[in-house]
């Protein structure tokens, strides 16, 4: 019996310190944001939103060093996440994200925050110059995807039918950048955005200085069928077809590149047997 008792005793020690020990961890920020991950993977989303959100309440506003400043913006990227990804709460997300901004500037946190930001405002607000100005942070900034945000600025003003615009900041993705593969794509960029507006000869320029820097296979069939189209609006339906020729073995969308072709097939076949006096060929 004395025997018995001294291993319940040892036993309650042993019990009574792992508590005290779980009691320590989950009272800690790094414990209490583990538990609100743990309930996240379990499916428990908005239980998981409040922890991170009482966390948040608790570490505040103000400077923190250490351990807490890490959990703080982790903290804040989770609650982000959760109810932009999980919740579909895109307004409340945006406030989680801002925040990371606001008390982590500069940071490649703060970067990934500000790009979530512009993916929200375009995708789900259809609010293309709120996006393009999060991005422009990222861009004039020396982060590793820079130029990506740079392209994406283009693309948002080519979306926007703002050419003009489209133009300037690809040039300066191309200026800043020379050597990088995205000075290609801004480079097609400019091309396309020249043949929006309407300003074919120049279009063609643009297009063929690109191919001149042996882009990409990709990139240059996307040149090639840039080309091709400016060729078909004008009539020049033979030089369409071989300009739609050279871009389809690498295009990333050949069946695009084939329905195009047979429309231009179509409208020469229409223009070689139509007859003076009639107009219906061409209809």
């Amino acid at each position: 019996m004395i025997r018995l008792s001294r291993r319940a005793r040892g036993a309650g020690v042993a019990l009574g310190l792992a508590l005290a020990l779980g009691l320590v961890a989950c009272s800690s920020s790094e414990g209490r944001l583990e538990a609100a991950n743990a309930l996240r993977h379990k499916g428990e989303k908005k239980d998981a939103l409040e922890g991170y959100k009482a966390l948040l309440a608790d570490l505040g506003e103000g400077p923190l060093a250490g351990t807490d400043a890490a959990v703080r913006w982790k903290a804040l990227r989770y609650a982000g996440d959760v109810s932009y990804l999980e919740l579909g709460d895109y307004s409340g997300a945006m406030a989680y994200y801002r925040r990371l901004v606001s008390l982590y500037p500069g940071t490649k946190e703060a970067h990934e925050a500000r790009v979530i930001i512009g993916e929200i405002l375009r995708d789900r607000f259809n609010d293309r110059l709120g996006a393009i100005a999060q991005w422009a942070d990222v861009a004039q900034s020396d982060a590793p995807d820079a130029p990506k945000y740079q392209l994406e600025i283009a693309r948002a003003y080519l979306e926007l039918h703002r050419y003009d615009q489209v133009r300037a900041e690809a040039r300066r993705l191309r200026e800043r950048w020379p050597n990088h593969e995205l000075a290609d794509e801004a480079q097609l960029l400019i091309g396309q955005a020249l043949a929006l507006d309407k300003r074919d000869d120049e279009a063609l320029g643009a297009l063929q200085a690109l191919l001149e820097r042996r882009p990409r296979p990709d990139v240059a069939a996307r040149a090639f069928e840039a080309e091709a189209h400016i060729c078909a609006q004008r009539g020049e339906l033979d030089r369409a077809l071989e300009l739609y020729a050279q871009a389809l073995p690498t295009h990333p969308n050949p069946d695009s590149v084939r329905t195009a072709i047979e429309a231009v097939r179509d409208r020469r076949e229409r223009a070689k047997i139509a007859r003076p006096g009639r107009t219906d060929a061409f209809k």
